[in-house]
């Protein structure tokens, strides 16, 4: 069985923040009960490395291209998932929009 290279999970950002916090926590010693999603990502200790590894992780698990600079603009976990969840929905939007009759 194939998958065609255009098709993408639906994400949500609470499915994107679940997977979020259950990378960080497995990379750093924090528990995941009262987990603080709107801490930037400095506040748990994460560096760059180890942020632009997270933002591969997210493109294989959620089939969505992510930028590190991504991260510095929506610095928390909250504010990241629900940026990557609305770029997936506008994807999903684009893909689904019909295409323009040719002139």
């Amino acid at each position: 069985m194939s998958i065609e290279s255009d098709s993408k999970p639906r994400a949500t950002a609470p499915e994107i923040q679940s997977w979020m916090i259950d990378y960080i926590t497995a990379v750093i010693d924090i528990p995941k009960d009262n987990f603080p999603v709107a801490d930037t990502f400095t506040a748990y200790g994460l560096d760059s490395v180890e942020l632009t590894i997270m933002c591969g992780m997210i493109e294989e698990a959620f089939a969505i291209d992510v930028s590190p600079e991504e991260l510095f603009e929506h610095p928390s976990v909250l504010l990241f998932s629900q940026h990557l969840a609305a770029k997936v929905a506008a994807d999903e939007g684009r893909k689904a929009a019909p295409a323009a009759p040719a002139a």
